[in-house]
């Protein structure tokens, strides 16, 4: 078994402006799973907009995001939450479906018809699309002897594979502990049943990958921050988040695949009950017409927004085949296959 990562939910103590301290209540607390460079952004953004008004980010990672609102249920501190991956969501609506407020009042009509029909109970609201990419450290592949993957197949090839058990150069996040690793799961997966090759070989593939895996960490950031260290050779990643390293670091260079690339959802709302108090409306109204079509020019530029902009991030792709994903926003189906998940 590969070395699983521990601490993928960080409270971003590095946002000195950001109070992560007991909740006095007349704060507005948003629980998000964004990373650290979008929580600054977002931070800085409604502290403009809302000078007199009182936010704090609580930072948690993607599973531990669910668990705590699931566990927390009506008594959580939590009036905003943003980021949280669309599977979550429904898990939290199956045991409450009264947990979120109704979002009805909103206009959905701002959102691609495309990504439309997964809002259809209005309990939340899409806050991004994000499809995965790969990164990959040209040096170490050089000194590897290793090609530059160009498909799903590629990434199987022993070249990436190491002398010993945990010595391979492709690190990936763990499907149970990452939405982006479950994206990447589900997506390669899919491909399998959708062409009709069956459950049994889209399982062997990940039984197959796994010799080439040095590592399955439990965030889906921390890849793509080993491959920019130098410390592997290939990282699953969400597709902007590489853009923005290979950005930074002309050792780097992003990849995508001509088959298509897995994307996953995530959502943002309100806390049922929290909307009478003071400033979260405003503050979520803002987040949903305004400052969430804004980052996502930053940091998530795939597409869900009718008049959305060009993305700001340098050498984004401007156009990404698309895998058919299955059970993008069946929290059973997911469940189902993480059960399937041996790693």
């Amino acid at each position: 078994m590969k070395k699983l990562l521990l601490g993928s939910a960080i409270i971003v103590g590095a946002l000195t402006s950001i109070s992560l301290t007991s909740c006095g209540s007349n704060e507005i607390i948003i629980y998000t799973a964004a990373e650290d460079e979008r929580i600054e952004y977002l931070d800085k953004e409604i502290k403009a907009k809302f000078p007199q008004t009182p936010v704090v980010f609580q930072a948690l990672g993607t599973g531990e995001m669910a668990t705590r609102l699931q566990s927390e249920d009506i008594y959580t501190k939590c009036d905003i939450f943003y980021d949280l991956e669309i599977t979550n969501a429904e898990i939290i609506l199956n045991k409450n479906k009264d947990m979120f407020y109704d979002l009805s009042e909103y206009n959905f009509d701002i959102y691609e018809d495309s990504v439309k029909t997964y809002m259809s109970k209005k309990k939340y609201a899409l806050n991004s699309k994000v499809y995965n990419g790969f990164l990959v450290n040209k040096e170490v592949l050089t000194a590897k002897g290793a090609s530059i993957p160009t498909s799903y197949n590629d990434l199987l090839k022993s070249e990436y594979r190491g002398t010993q058990d945990n010595s391979g150069i492709i690190v990936m996040p763990n499907p149970k502990s990452s939405g982006t690793g479950y994206c990447l799961y589900n997506g390669i997966y899919s491909k399998f049943i959708n062409s009709n090759l069956g459950e049994t070989a889209g399982l062997k593939y990940f039984d197959d990958l796994n010799l080439n895996i040095k590592e399955f960490t439990t965030s889906g950031s921390a890849p793509v921050k080993s491959v920019d260290r130098g410390d592997a050779g290939i990282a699953a990643g969400m597709l902007w988040q590489c853009c923005t390293y290979a950005n930074k670091n002309p050792k780097l260079q992003v990849v995508t695949f001509e088959e298509g690339m897995p994307f996953n959802l995530f959502t943002m709302g309100i806390v049922n009950t929290h909307e009478t108090k003071a400033g979260v409306k405003e503050v979520f109204e803002y987040l949903f017409n305004d400052l969430n079509k804004a980052q996502n020019e930053y940091f998530n530029p795939d597409k869900i927004y009718k008049t959305q902009g060009a993305a700001k991030i340098e050498g984004y792709p401007t156009t990404i085949n698309e895998l058919q994903c299955n059970g993008v926003s069946d929290y059973q189906y997911k469940q189902n296959l993480l059960d399937k998940w041996k790693f």
